[in-house]
């Protein structure tokens, strides 16, 4: 079983890119991956607007043979009371199983008074928080995240791209001094991987695509960096399932 960390649905207006179901259902099928966890790509920063592509995901997760699942994804600026009642929604109406943080599109430092009312949503909802961290220096710095995540030691947090490529070794640093740090390196090359999983072993570590045309280049990473089965099965489905509590 192969399942995605961190798949987008929707159009992003802050890097102009585009993700259909159409293309979802082609590539999923086309790699054998077997499903996995649908945010929104960044959109207008309005409520209607993320509750429209909210309301699109859950169709699609309806909608489709594959394992499917939803990740709210909402501007931390919106006035607290919509920030919460579209979070339960999301999160109890329609079955998501996360939020997420997109510190360089949303303008949020992680550990900002606006960012740590989305800890405390996430804690009151029992989900883990993604944030996104490499691109959008300074916000998106794992490091940033650090008072955060000492003040909310039991909620679940997923650092998306670990980094990426630049910012890797503060994103493992995290990982090994937090129980709760999970890390997601899409985007990281081979050989930071390759040290991460070494640091923090393959139960901390989530096979992630971030676009559909990163797909088998993900997927190879890992069958380059791995080679046993235990250790494969954690980053390729068992790590996303256990920390989002799926039912596979």
């Amino acid at each position: 079983m192969i399942l995605d960390a961190h798949v987008h649905l929707g159009e992003d207006v802050v890097f102009d890119e585009v993700q259909t179901e159409q293309q979802l259902e082609e590539f999923y099928a086309k790699y054998n991956v077997d499903g996995g966890i649908i945010q929104p790509y960044i959109g207008r920063p309005y409520l209607e607007d993320t509750r429209q592509i909210h309301d699109r995901i859950a169709a699609f997760v309806k909608s489709s043979h594959k394992r499917w699942w939803g990740m709210a994804s909402i501007n931390p600026h919106f006035r607290p009371e919509d920030y919460d009642s579209e979070a339960k929604r999301c999160v109890k109406d329609l079955g998501f199983v996360g939020l997420k943080i997109t510190p360089i599109a949303h303008a949020c430092h992680p550990s900002s008074k606006d960012a740590f009312h989305v800890f405390e949503i996430a804690r009151s909802l029992s989900v883990p928080l993604m944030i996104h961290t490499g691109a959008g220096i300074p916000f998106s710095d794992p490091i940033s995240v650090v008072k955060g995540l000492e003040y909310f030691k039991d909620v679940v947090v997923v650092l998306a791209h670990a980094g990426s490529e630049m910012h890797n070794q503060q994103a493992t640093y995290l990982a090994e001094k937090f129980e709760n740090v999970f890390l997601e390196p899409s985007w990281v090359g081979v050989i930071g991987v390759g040290v991460m999983i070494k640091k923090v072993g393959s139960s901390k570590v989530m096979f992630s695509s971030d676009n559909i045309y990163q797909i088998p280049v993900e997927l190879a990473k890992y069958h380059s960096i791995l080679s046993d089965k235990n250790d494969l099965e954690n980053v390729l489905y068992k790590n996303v399932a256990s920390v989002y509590k799926l039912n596979i």
